[in-house]
């Protein structure tokens, strides 16, 4: 346990909102291997979740565990933690931390990284320190602190730099896990945002969880970073929440989409996005569902496996082990639906914009076109020749007898 008496207050004071309400603290300079990182920040929730399911429970020795979670830091955000490092090290550390009494981080991951970086390097005593408020772990819940992350998070200028996928888990943590604290009104408060952004966010997360269980990889969150999943899911879900969809239609559509998910690549996100309008025309979506039935089920089955490989393409993009020849069949399908749909709907594209013109010509208020000025009535004369010699092109193109 961490005591102030032990350490060196420094000139510096904080304002922190705990509790609440907005307190002044002071700033004590504590040496960092007293100090133990916040395994459940969520910049590295997916990184613990893909160490967790590779060698089971985080190391129990304190440097053990540090190291690891240093590399998980440093992986998330090379860059970043770089440029965090070279400012300390040329100007001193600007930003005051935060630490509980038990010895763990609450604010301050990054900067407590780039100073043992700097300290192992032999770059100067100075860099043994950090500087950071002490809490009393025993005065606050563990919501408390939450919410006090959160605010530390959310008051910057700069957004935190999470990969899209850890805010997803780190949302999921908070809102929708087992051991969740907040409910989305309250969120939305904490992190000065709206309960419907909050409440769209939470959807993307449910779809996040439902897309591991389809694939039999419950709670592995680390396979949606690996695979880039945050746009692909971000489209998926603006077509299940559409209105054109029918509910009895979803299942259909969430199953045919998760499938595309796993076998397409390339701009996965692009090619989700494409298959929009051919999910919501239930003449369509029913077509391919029925076409895909044995598909699905071989894809079905390949999970039961439950592999993950390498793709042999990208070897840190991890992919569900189906048999190439399920994989290609369904993108093959697929591919064939959405191409017939955009040809229908080209095809249906000059009827449309007549239809339009028609509307738009229905609308011109007559009483307006008193009021015109004598230029602009020559100026929609003319508009008004060009256009019937268009109509005429147009028509005698038709053909029609």
């Amino acid at each position: 346990m961490l005591d102030k008496t032990e350490f060196q207050p420094t000139e510096e004071k904080t304002n922190l909102i705990i509790k609440g309400s907005v307190k002044l603290f002071d700033v004590y300079k504590i040496p960092i291997d007293r100090l133990r990182y916040n395994a459940q920040n969520g910049r590295i929730a997916t990184w613990i979740s893909e160490y967790e399911n590779e060698h089971g429970d985080l190391p129990t020795d304190q440097e053990q565990f540090n190291a690891t979670i240093e590399g998980y830091i440093y992986d998330a955000g090379p860059d970043t933690l770089n440029a965090t490092k070279n400012n300390i090290e040329k100007f001193g550390q600007q930003e005051a931390a935060v630490v509980l009494s038990n010895g763990i981080l609450v604010d301050g991951n990054r900067r407590f990284t780039a100073l043992r970086r700097l300290s192992r390097e032999g770059k100067g005593q100075q860099f043994n320190y950090i500087n950071a408020v002490l809490l009393p772990d025993q005065d606050y819940t563990t919501k408390e602190i939450k919410t006090l992350e959160l605010n530390l998070q959310h008051a910057k200028e700069e957004p935190v730099d999470y990969s899209p996928v850890d805010r997803l888990v780190d949302t999921y943590r908070d809102l929708i896990g087992p051991n969740k604290s907040f409910e989305p009104k309250e969120y939305a408060r904490e992190i000065d945002s709206t309960e419907k952004k909050v409440k769209d966010e939470m959807r993307v997360v449910q779809l996040l969880v439902d897309y591991l269980d389809y694939i039999h990889h419950p709670g592995q969150f680390f396979v949606a970073r690996q695979q880039k999943l945050d746009g692909p899911l971000r489209e998926v879900d603006k077509i299940l929440k559409s209105r054109k969809l029918a509910p009895e239609d979803y299942q259909d559509a969430k199953d045919i989409l998760f499938a595309s998910m796993v076998s397409m690549t390339g701009d996965v996100t692009r090619k989700v996005r494409g298959m929009s309008s051919t999910i919501l025309n239930p003449h369509t979506l029913h077509h391919l569902a029925d076409e895909l039935d044995d598909t699905l089920n071989d894809i079905e089955d390949s999970f039961s496996g439950d592999r993950i490989a390498e793709s042999s393409s990208d070897a840190t993009a991890a992919v569900i082990d189906v048999p190439k020849r399920v994989t290609d069949n369904l993108v093959n399908i697929v591919d064939q639906t959405v191409d017939r749909e955009k040809m229908k709907n080209a095809e249906k594209r000059p009827l449309q914009d007549t239809s339009k013109a028609l509307d738009l010509l229905r609308n011109i208020d007559s009483k307006a076109l008193e009021h015109c000025s004598d230029g602009d009535k020559k100026q929609i004369s003319t508009l008004l020749l060009g256009l019937d010699k268009q109509i005429q092109k147009i028509t005698s193109e038709l053909n029609v007898k």
